[in-house]
């Protein structure tokens, strides 16, 4: 932070690694027998409901960390952003749209570990920060470590946030106000850490839950952590396979060699663990920059080294992913010759959402205002074309989903939709008033 160097001890947001310390809580869990992996997670949480019934009924506990629940990748995500309370997340389930049957594909989520999360709190009868620090944080002498309701500390030794926006990688201010979203997803990457105490968490892993000849998790259920259970890719000229595990990746490499690993991404921190089974070597990679899969790249060239194998310049390709994409951006094409709006009068209005609640369409100094959320966010909608204007949910000027509203057979605005949230009660905002 202004300008110290990095060191041991240089706190940082671990974003995602955070889920298998919520994997290893419920396992204590199982070992002190308060649960069992099959067990239904209505039985442990009764306020836990999907859209379908037969889903909400057959939901095991395991599949909370699976990543297999049937809904569209990160689903309800931007939730967080708006400053809706884990509880809202929660109840927002049970009305998401599947995008796949449930069990069938896997698709990355955070909201089924805060479910998890309440799960342990019912058993500990503490919170996820106190039950984490309780369990975990102390046994491995994680000193650094938390989950702090204030976010990211302001202290000397603490990283400062960068991003990844239109192309350029910009160092944002120790305020930004959006940097303490990953805080409302505490169990799924709401960890601060530093490299010192994650090294200890990783020894644990390594040592399949030992640490300094004590035993903190049993084996059985560390090997359950680690065990794949929901395919998600596979290349088979390159020989690769990944399959998500319990809070880890498991990646098998035609060199070959077994990686077990996760990433964490808080859009202004990275944070990367892997090791090897069974061959003791590990490492841990923490970095000031959001949204850039490059740890990732360097943990597989560092396994290749390490087991020999002539490495791929594999940070090169990541390379050439992140700047295809950022070329291709978020949205499609404007028209070169675009309609202009109504009068922006007529968009004004309340709006409602099953799941974001209220939202209001207000017209300021010639220009369209969302304002959705408990935060609240206040965005500007862009003319796009005619009745479709570009917005950012995260309150900046670039936009990242195209919103468009519709009229009534009498010509009255009666709605909106907001692209791309389809499965979020249809993405549609109906007008209320």
């Amino acid at each position: 932070s202004g300008g110290r160097p990095v060191d041991a001890n240089t706190i940082f947001q671990i974003g995602s690694t955070s889920k298998a310390f919520t994997a290893a809580l419920l396992a204590l869990m199982v070992d002190r027998g308060k649960i069992k992996w099959r067990d239904k997670v209505i039985t442990h949480y009764p306020d836990f409901v999907m859209k379908d019934p037969w889903v909400t009924r057959e939901f095991e506990v395991a599949d909370l960390l699976a990543q297999h629940t049937g809904l569209a990748p990160h689903c309800g995500d931007d939730l967080a952003f708006m400053g809706y309370k884990p509880g809202h997340l929660i109840r927002s389930l049970r009305y998401m749209e599947p995008a796949t049957s449930f069990r069938s594909a896997y698709a990355y989520q955070n909201i089924p570990h805060l479910v998890a999360a309440g799960i342990v709190s019912r058993y500990t009868g503490k919170d996820f920060p106190a039950t984490v620090a309780q369990e975990i944080f102390r046994p491995l002498g994680m000193k650094s470590s938390s989950v702090p309701s204030s976010g990211l500390a302001t202290g000397e030794n603490v990283t400062r946030l960068h991003w990844r926006v239109e192309g350029e990688t910009r160092m944002l201010p120790p305020d930004w106000p959006l940097q303490n979203w990953i805080y409302t997803f505490a169990s799924s990457g709401g960890i601060n850490s530093s490299l010192k105490d994650m090294i200890r968490w990783l020894r644990l892993n390594i040592n399949q839950g030992q640490v300094a000849g004590k035993r903190l998790i049993s084996a059985q259920a560390m090997d359950f952590l680690h065990t794949p259970v929901t395919p998600v890719r596979v290349d088979l000229a390159g020989g690769d396979l990944f399959q998500y595990c319990q809070g880890w990746v498991y990646m098998r490499s035609a060199a070959p060699y077994t990686m077990i690993w996760h990433n964490g991404d808080t859009t202004v921190n990275h944070a990367l663990i892997a090791f090897l089974p069974g061959r003791k070597v590990g490492l841990v990679m923490l970095s000031n920059l959001g949204g850039v899969d490059m740890l990732d790249a360097l943990a597989r060239y560092f396994f290749d080294l390490y087991t020999g194998v002539a490495p791929q310049d594999y940070c090169a390709q990541e390379l050439k992913k992140l700047k295809a994409a950022e070329a291709q951006g978020d949205l499609p094409p404007r028209p070169q010759d675009p309609t202009p709006p109504q009068p922006l009068e007529r968009y004004r209005g309340i709006y409602h959402n099953a799941i974001y609640g209220q939202a209001t369409v207000t017209a300021e100094d010639g220009r369209l205002l969302l304002t959705v959320g408990p935060r609240p966010i206040k965005s500007r909608l862009i003319p796009w074309n005619r009745d479709q204007f570009g917005l950012s949910l995260f309150g900046l000027d670039q936009p990242t989903h195209l919103l468009g509203f519709q009229m009534d057979p009498t010509g009255r605005i009666s709605q909106f939709k907001i692209f791309g949230l389809e499965h979020m009660a249809g993405g549609v905002f109906t007008r209320v008033k």
